[in-house]
């Protein structure tokens, strides 16, 4: 043999190479071990988020449901309100044609003379604030006859 001390520096070379890997081990279990707990976490981190995401997609339902509602509510209300325009802007313009006849009515009563002076003075009421009967049922005569005329 030409060496003898080969083998032995084979045997310590391979307890060091060993010693090396047993370290490398011992980090790689560390490393596996903080893996599997993050795992855990990473699991439940999961688990929160679909039951978040679950609890928001029911909520959309619900909003979008919501929605719907108003919305047909709105689109009530809004027809509701142009046939009420509608009603309105025809009374408007009855009242107003009707306001123009009494105008002209009240107008020509009044280019007749005295007789108007008459009529329109029995729809003021007296001094005093107190009336009697027969200015009342002068009055009603006096209004019947102008809303006769209206017509």
């Amino acid at each position: 043999m030409l060496f003898p001390h080969v083998s032995f520096v084979l045997e310590v070379i391979g307890a060091c190479l060993l010693l090396i890997m047993i370290i490398y081990a011992i980090q790689l279990n560390r490393r596996l071990s903080r893996l599997q707990a993050d795992k855990a976490y990473l699991q439940k981190v999961i688990a929160g988020f679909n039951e978040a995401t679950e609890r928001a997609e029911s909520s959309i339902g619900r909003l979008r449901t919501a929605a719907l509602e108003a919305n047909d509510a709105l689109q009530a209300n809004t027809k509701l309100a142009k046939e009420l325009r509608g009603d309105l802007s025809f009374l408007i313009d009855r009242a107003e044609s009707m306001a123009d006849r009494l105008e002209s009515s009240i107008g020509s009563g009044r280019a007749e003379g005295a007789g108007a002076g008459a009529q329109i003075s029995a729809f003021r009421p007296l001094k005093g604030g107190k009336d009697t009967g027969a200015a009342t049922s002068h009055t009603k005569a006096a209004l019947s006859r102008a809303l006769a005329g209206i017509r």
